[in-house]
């Protein structure tokens, strides 16, 4: 990965859905940084047996449960005016897009629809933009002809600490090995590579829970910190100010899908102890 000025650098954002408030605030916070060029938006489908088999096969039941979130509950589930949360965010920036397709379709950005970001037409696409970066903001596991694409590399922001917790559920797995205080519940900001969440690492930020914050109070707040990396680690990319580091597999392992009872203890005690 090479690094130095760039004069503008070229961006494309990967995202889920097209409804992703998520990836509709890195989007439309990249447009207002002045030299960052968003040169495209590339949203998975929803509709692809492909998909759900994929990440049924990680998730289990667990999936209909997201899908129900994304779908049906969509930003609702982030109210509370005064909540550190993604609708907090978009309200103080006074978001005016409802969906990735506006922000393309006002901004003269180019929009594309593909079955999977791993998708021939997706490669060919990327492949012409002579990107300096891509953004990953979710929608499935990055083969390796994407992750060669950009000039530097894809980012990831994860919502975890690395290289301590890799992988799934790391919020939970945090507090069930009471390391709160020594590692922290955080993100990190990191390019990504063929392994999980083993990428070199470009940023980190860690926050301190208010007392009583469930786990979904945390991953809620964490997701703000992710569109604060994200568009940090451009400008910084940009400016020729961070330099990645590797990571040391060692100092951490992949955690998976946690069980829920131990969830449901850990989670017990976290609010008890805050």
């Amino acid at each position: 990965m090479r690094g130095g000025v760039v004069a503008v650098i070229k961006v494309v954002l990967l995202a889920p859905i097209n409804n992703s408030l998520y990836a509709r605030l890195v989007a439309y916070g990249l447009t207002k940084e002045k030299d960052v060029e968003l040169a495209g938006i590339i949203v998975r489908s929803h509709w692809n047996i492909q998909r759900f088999r994929s990440e049924f096969s990680r998730d289990g039941a667990r999936l209909i449960k997201k899908i129900y979130q994304k779908l049906v509950v969509g930003d609702k589930r982030f109210s509370g005016q005064e909540a550190n949360n993604l609708a907090a965010l978009a309200q103080q920036w006074r978001l005016p897009y409802k969906s990735l397709k506006e922000i393309a379709q006002s901004l003269n950005i180019p929009y594309h629809v593909v079955p999977d970001h791993n998708h021939p037409n997706s490669l060919q696409m990327l492949q012409g933009l002579k990107l300096d970066v891509i953004l990953f903001t979710g929608g499935g596991l990055l083969r390796k002809p994407l992750l060669e694409i950009p000039r530097l590399g894809i980012l990831n922001c994860h919502t975890g600490i690395l290289p301590q917790y890799r992988g799934m559920d790391v919020v939970e797995w945090t507090a069930a090995e009471e390391r709160i205080n020594s590692v922290g519940f955080g993100a990190t900001l990191h390019f990504m590579d063929r392994g999980v969440d083993t990428g070199p690492i470009l940023m980190k930020k860690t926050i301190a829970p208010k007392k009583g914050a469930t786990f979904e109070i945390i991953r809620a707040e964490l997701e703000t910190v992710m569109v604060e990396l994200m568009i940090e680690g451009v400008r910084g990319l940009q400016a020729g100010t961070l330099t990645p580091q590797l990571q040391n597999p060692e100092e951490g392992r992949q955690f998976f899908v946690m069980h829920p009872r131990v969830k449901a203890s850990a989670e017990d005690r976290l609010v008890k102890q805050n």
